[in-house]
């Protein structure tokens, strides 16, 4: 019987070692155990059972008393598989427990009217009340089955034969279907963990590709932000500014030609350095581009700006010193930015460019205009991708304004 209940253990058994389950909760699953396996086994153990006691001289010697075992027999091993078979898929408790109470009538009153020689049937019922029951109530289940037992033996003999016969023929039978059956639940149940852990190692690789497609997905958006950033600071400067020069050659074409065509003369210049700076931004989204000193590139913005019609004065404070590429072309795109914002939207006329080199280390970068201002300004793109490449490289951006009294912008680094 313990060998066919080895194959037939299923995952529903559950509970610690030691636990009844009369006080499992009633909405645990029932356990599924009846298979092949388990029916051969069953099977044998009955067929055992009414074989010795069949075959036995003068134990069945009363009138239909084998047909009666016979009878008993068969009810016995359809009970215990098919009828098993039914309350599990049902996932009857109550049914289980039945089950079981019946086979132990029958397997005690078989044991008692062959004078203990159908005693097999009793570990029939052993080993499922081990599979369906913890481990006080399969013990309850194995004392009573050996006390039918010593009193089968006894009637046929005195009551220390008896002993000695319970304890050979049947002790040591009872004994291994406990222990291996017990032995075969504790290896069913460190493979129901195993396979629990397997599942929840399947789930968290499931929920770290998902976030794994995630982190793509969000670093995909970056690029694209970082993207988007590079052409509007970029490019659209130059744009901007070569507009602001082609507008002022196109007023002044017929009323002062050499002034148009030193503005599309200088537009043409811009034109240049937008396609320059086209290729450096490229060359920095592949991380390859070569900077410049962040104090020259400003002092280029300021004399594009003025050279554009509103007068631009760079200040820089403390030591200049050269700082990792990120920061200063953070630095510079701001100040890009801000430039453009001055010339294009606050119809200034002054600005002031400061750049100080704190001796803490720290890098402070201010754009203040004269222009119009404004009262709650609304965070366009421009301000946007400011805070976000500030945000990057650890530092903060400030902005300042109010109805006429101009608009300023002061990112800090660290």
């Amino acid at each position: 019987m313990s060998l066919g209940a080895a194959s037939i253990i299923d995952q529903a058994v559950a509970g610690r070692d030691g636990a009844g389950l009369a006080g499992a909760s009633p909405r645990e699953p029932v356990a599924r155990f009846v298979g092949p396996g388990y029916v051969i086994a069953f099977v044998a153990v009955t067929l055992a059972g009414f074989a010795q006691a069949a075959t036995t001289p003068g134990v069945l010697a009363a009138p239909g008393a084998l047909d009666g075992l016979a009878a008993a027999a068969v009810v016995f091993a359809l009970l215990g598989t098919l009828g098993l078979h039914l309350a599990e898929q049902r996932g009857s408790r109550r049914g289980v427990y039945l089950v079981l109470g019946v086979l132990g009538v029958l397997g005690a009153v078989a044991t008692l009217a062959s004078q203990g020689y159908a005693s097999m049937m009793l570990l029939a019922v052993v080993s499922v009340g081990v599979l369906h029951l913890g481990a006080r109530a399969s013990a309850g289940v194995t004392v009573a089955a050996a006390a039918v037992a010593l009193l089968a033996f006894a009637a046929r003999d005195s009551l220390w034969s008896a002993l000695v016969q319970a304890e050979i023929a049947f002790g040591s039978g009872i004994a291994f279907v406990f222990v291996f059956s017990r032995i075969a639940l504790r290896e069913h149940r460190a493979r129901r963990d195993n396979e629990r852990l397997v599942a929840e190692l399947a789930a968290a690789n499931a929920r770290l590709t998902a976030q794994a497609v995630h982190a793509e997905q969000l670093a995909r958006a970056e690029e694209r932000n970082r993207i988007a950033r590079e052409i509007h600071d970029g490019l659209g400067h130059f744009l901007t500014v070569v507009h602001i020069q082609l507008e002022a050659a196109r007023s002044t074409l017929a009323s002062d030609p050499e002034r148009a065509l030193a503005a599309l003369t200088r537009s043409q210049q811009l034109t240049h350095e937008g396609l320059c700076e086209v290729r450096r931004s490229v060359a920095l989204l592949r991380g390859s581009a070569p900077a410049r000193p962040l104090v020259e590139a400003l002092g280029a913005l300021a004399d594009d700006s003025t050279a554009a019609g509103v007068a631009t004065a760079l200040c820089v404070e403390g030591t200049p010193r050269r700082l990792a590429e990120p920061v200063e072309f953070t630095l510079y795109r701001a100040a890009q930015e801000a430039l453009t914002n001055a010339r294009r939207h606050a119809r200034a006329s002054h600005v002031a460019l400061a750049l100080v080199f704190a001796d803490s280390g720290a890098v402070r970068m201010r754009v203040a205009d004269d222009g119009v201002g404004a009262g709650d300004p609304a965070e366009g793109f421009g301000l946007r991708g400011m805070r976000e490449r500030a945000e990057i490289i650890g530092g903060t951006l400030a902005v300042t304004t109010a109805p006429d009294q101009g608009f300023a912008i002061e990112l800090e680094v660290p």
